[in-house]
């Protein structure tokens, strides 16, 4: 299957010029070579008159014979770079007085006298140009016709000369017209693409919100398309809206019948010693309380995160130190690390580490990558958190002994409620890596999984910009 060419507002356009002006030109040329020729060939046929009638002048009887006094200026006149050759005849009654014998002679009679007809003839098996004249002669009762023909080599080189001079400049039109009109379509798009980038700039959770377009800065013309995708973005704020609300509602909602379910729970367990064959069954509910309480609190932070996402960030934040940020966050997980028997190691290679991120943020984006890290890891498996400086970003990178992800589930593993298939992974919601990475664009961070402590394994990497010249200073 062939695929169709993408339609190009731009390509349209520069046709829509090109196309017209090119008919335009060839119209002109077309003109312009009539206009040649017909310029040509009245200079060169001026020339031809004046040697006949130079000639005509030199006309005389002497005793009661024609003779011409042939005047050397008669042909020298017609001399051309060209190098024609020219031939001349001087007839009376149709008998040649001077001149070539086998010049053809036109019809005399079709000739008014004193006046000079020019046509197109051959001779020698050359295109010629003749003219001809008749004139009078006095004491003759019949009139004297003279003729001078020339071949057409300086006529054909004249008109070449002419006519590619003529290409050339329509060339030059045409090639002119296509860079001007490319320039003046590029200036005329130039609002469209700016309005592009404003576009792009209400992707949502990109930190922007899908607030509408203002029209007064853009063309006339490209209103109807943008009322249309304002309207779009109002339809599109209000259904994710709801999907918002709804997700707070709902987990805001849970909450309090699941700390009834803890407290019940709590009860049960006490009482559990009574009731030894349900102690397995106690256990369950109880695990499956815990992953339920994860997922509202996950459920809750993702709500938080979009909301933030498409604020404003604000320009003038108070950096955060993500050094204490961090040491904050592993101080957090420690105790389930600990329960898990899991290994947490801190490594700072800089004492301080300024950023511009919401501390809160900070801390739900480290907690969350430190939890996942302990959580999927294996009995007496190791977490290592360090945080160093590198071209001129400040990073933070968790990395784990547990079983890793696959090169080909790194990116789905950000897409919301996505598992990676495995029978011996535990229960979690999928929420976690999606809920890192709409908080870091806010913080315009960014994350990157790689193969975790000896090659087996996550390391997750997250930097942000540094806010001082340490890190730059650190690097080189």
């Amino acid at each position: 299957m062939i695929a169709s060419k993408v339609p190009s507002l731009r390509r349209a356009l520069l046709l829509n010029l090109l196309i017209p002006t090119s008919m335009l030109a060839a119209a002109l040329g077309l003109a312009g070579l009539l206009l040649i020729s017909k310029t040509i060939e009245t200079a060169y046929d001026r020339v031809l008159d004046g040697s006949v009638k130079a000639i005509a002048e030199r006309i005389a009887v002497e005793d009661g014979e024609v003779s011409v006094d042939l005047p050397q200026v008669a042909l020298g006149m017609l001399e051309t770079r060209a190098n024609d050759s020219v031939y001349y005849s001087v007839s009376y009654d149709r008998t040649l007085v001077t001149g070539y014998q086998d010049l053809p002679l036109v019809d005399a009679s079709a000739i008014p006298v004193g006046t000079v007809k020019h046509l197109d003839s051959r001779y020698k098996g050359t295109e010629v140009r003749l003219a001809a004249m008749i004139q009078a002669a006095y004491g003759k009762p019949l009139p004297v016709l003279i003729e001078v023909a020339e071949t057409t080599n300086g006529r054909a080189a004249a008109q070449h000369e002419l006519l590619f001079a003529l290409v050339a400049l329509e060339i030059g039109i045409i090639a002119t017209a296509a860079i001007l009109g490319w320039l003046a379509v590029r200036r005329g798009l130039a609002p469209l693409v700016d309005l592009g980038r404003e576009i792009d700039a209400r992707q949502f959770g990109a930190g922007t919100s899908l607030q509408r377009l203002e029209l007064e800065h853009i063309p006339y013309e490209a209103h109807p398309p943008v009322r249309a995708i304002n309207e779009l973005f109002a339809r599109l704020e209000a259904a994710i809206q709801v999907i918002r609300d709804f997700i707070a509602d709902a987990s805001h909602q849970m909450k309090t019948p699941l700390a009834s379910l803890r407290v019940h729970l709590a009860l049960l367990q006490r009482e559990a010693w009574h009731l030894p064959d349900s102690i397995d069954t106690i256990a369950e509910i109880e695990r499956s309380t815990k992953h339920l309480d994860r997922l509202v609190a996950q459920l809750i932070a993702m709500t938080r995160a979009e909301q933030a996402a498409v604020a404003t960030p604000s320009l003038d934040a108070v950096p955060t130190d993500l050094v204490a940020s961090t040491s904050e966050a592993i101080g957090t997980m420690a105790p389930f690390a600990a329960a898990k028997n899991v290994e947490l190691a801190f490594e700072a290679e800089i004492e301080s580490a300024r950023v511009r991120a919401e501390p809160s943020m900070l801390h739900d984006i480290l907690t969350n990558l430190i939890d996942n890290a302990i959580r999927y890891n294996h009995d007496g498996g190791s977490v290592v958190v360090s945080v160093f400086a590198r071209n001129g970003r400040y990073a933070v990178k968790i990395a784990d002994s547990g079983p890793g992800i696959a090169p080909e589930h790194r990116e789905r593993v950000f897409d919301r409620f996505y598992r990676i298939p495995a029978a011996n992974r535990p229960p979690g919601s999928g929420l976690g890596l999606s809920i890192v990475r709409t908080l870091l664009r806010q913080d315009a961070g960014t994350i990157v999984l790689t193969e975790g402590i000896g090659g087996r394994g996550l390391a997750v990497t997250v930097s942000f910009a540094a806010r001082n010249s340490a890190a730059s200073r650190t690097i080189a």
